[in-house]
């Protein structure tokens, strides 16, 4: 098992010795992660689910909220992919941190993902996703509490509940359980996917489609073939 206590820890430091005032951050987004479609063979129990529990296509993202990648893949395929394919019960999308970029970073970031409610797990994560530029800025002038306590309070943490998450045993078993996951499918990088457990080589709407389609009996377009 890969173990990210030490940077936890340097992150946890960190936090502790700023003095910074707080701000508010508010966001968008209100999609609650569902239980019920965990199936034992794609998915697993404490994985963040969006869409049909019985969808026939599963599409599992291992991302890093660290990574501008990501945060671009979210912002401008994400919204399509959903409203395509998740909202109309064809996909159950699956959302698995994954420590890439900056790795201290993504790890707080994901440690904080998972420690607030379950039903503000996605929420939280588009947060980070659209603050990502911003989070960087503030990391650089030595800011990264104010960012992140304002982040945990979206999330409905308090500031010592979030210092306390950085910690937790609990918590940290979990995100290596996901990292582990990742780096057993062979993920190298962010974002990777994976339909119905096959690796997609491009993360662009069109390969995706390319995989996804013919699962749904659907008919691929000349140019959404897949390289």
């Amino acid at each position: 098992m890969t173990n990210f206590d030490s940077l936890s820890r340097r992150f946890v430091l960190l936090l502790a010795g700023a003095t910074l005032a707080l701000s508010a951050c508010s966001g968008s987004g209100g999609e609650t992660p569902s239980t019920g479609g965990a199936d034992g063979k794609y998915t697993i129990a404490d994985d963040y689910i969006l869409g049909d529990a019985n969808a026939p296509v599963t599409l599992v993202e291992y991302a890093s909220v660290a990574c501008p990648g990501c945060a671009y893949w979210h912002q401008n395929v994400y919204p399509e992919i959903k409203s395509k394919y998740v909202d109309t019960g064809k996909v159950k999308y699956v959302f698995r941190p994954f420590p890439a970029s900056n790795i201290e970073i993504a790890t707080a970031g994901h440690k904080l993902a998972l420690c607030g409610d379950r039903d503000k797990f996605f929420k939280n994560v588009k947060i980070q996703f659209d603050r990502q530029a911003q989070i960087f800025e503030m990391g650089q002038r030595g800011q990264l509490r104010q960012a992140y306590v304002s982040l945990a309070k979206a999330s409905g943490l308090s500031e010592d509940e979030f210092i306390s998450c950085m910690s937790d045993p609990e918590v940290t078993a979990r995100y290596d359980t996901f990292t582990q996951m990742g780096m057993d499918q062979g993920v190298t990088g962010t974002p990777s996917f994976f339909v119905n457990g096959k690796k997609v080589a491009k993360n662009d709407l069109e390969s995706l489609e390319a995989v996804i389609l013919p699962l749904l009996g659907e008919t691929v377009p000349a140019e959404t073939t897949e390289d």
